[in-house]
């Protein structure tokens, strides 16, 4: 199916759960219907919409061999700025959330374009397919790298930084030191950086394939704790 395929389904099936995650399907129709612009989740939708059109008819180019290099061009120039927006919007649907001061972080959408980044190149490892021995190359280097800086953001940007209030800062504290450490040190960290990049060291492969579903286990049990724990904490 190729990267552009497997990016399609991904994002269609996070459409499905949001428009599950808001219990009644048809509230997703009215957010369409009756847009609040100002609202993250309005916006988050559009960009969603947007980003699979463009996507898929670029695969479908791709598929069907109708493409010249410069639409080819024209394509790449107009998803790149939707597949970032598509990465990292969450990170404003949760600065709505005002009463949940640690999704308050100005690091997190940087922060989510890693992950994506991560993500992304995860799934040439784990598939292990690709255009092009180059592509390989490049989607280890990816990886690894993303791994790297996405391990530095996690301990020093989103938890190890002064945080700009108490609630914020218990929520952290709960993450790195109480109830979700296991949680994060060994499972995110340990087990979804650490030995992934051990792992990717070695190659493609079944090591690339390990590091990949590690990876995607370390990130959820982040994405879990980090979720969680500021729901924990009164806000008053």
């Amino acid at each position: 199916m190729g990267g552009g395929g497997w990016a399609i389904l991904a994002t269609l099936l996070t459409t499905a759960l949001l428009i599950y995650d808001l219990e009644k399907p048809e509230r997703f129709l009215y957010i369409l219907l009756r847009p609040q612009w100002k609202s993250w989740l309005t916006r988050g939708a559009v960009i969603l919409i947007g980003f699979s059109t463009v996507s898929a008819l670029w695969w479908l180019g791709t598929a069907t061999d109708v493409l010249s290099a410069s639409m080819h061009t024209l394509f790449a120039v107009v998803t790149l700025p939707l597949a970032a927006a598509t990465a990292a919007y969450t990170a404003f649907l949760f600065a709505q959330a005002e009463g949940r001061d640690l999704w308050q972080s100005p690091a997190l959408p940087l922060h989510l374009i890693v992950q994506c980044l991560m993500m992304g190149s995860a799934v040439y490892l784990l598939l292990g397919w690709a255009p092009s021995a180059e592509m390989v190359t490049a989607a280890r280097i990816t990886f690894a790298a993303s791994l790297v800086v996405d391990a530095f953001l996690l301990v020093f940007g989103e938890l190890g930084v002064p945080h700009a209030s108490e609630i914020a800062a218990r929520a952290a504290h709960e993450i790195r030191e109480g109830r979700y450490r296991t949680l994060f040190w060994r499972d995110a960290i340990v087990f979804g950086h650490l030995v992934p990049l051990l792992l990717v060291w070695f190659g493609g492969g079944v090591p690339g394939a390990a590091a990949a579903l590690l990876a995607g286990y370390g990130l959820y049990a982040y994405e879990y704790a980090f979720v969680t724990a500021p729901q924990e904490i009164p806000n008053s």
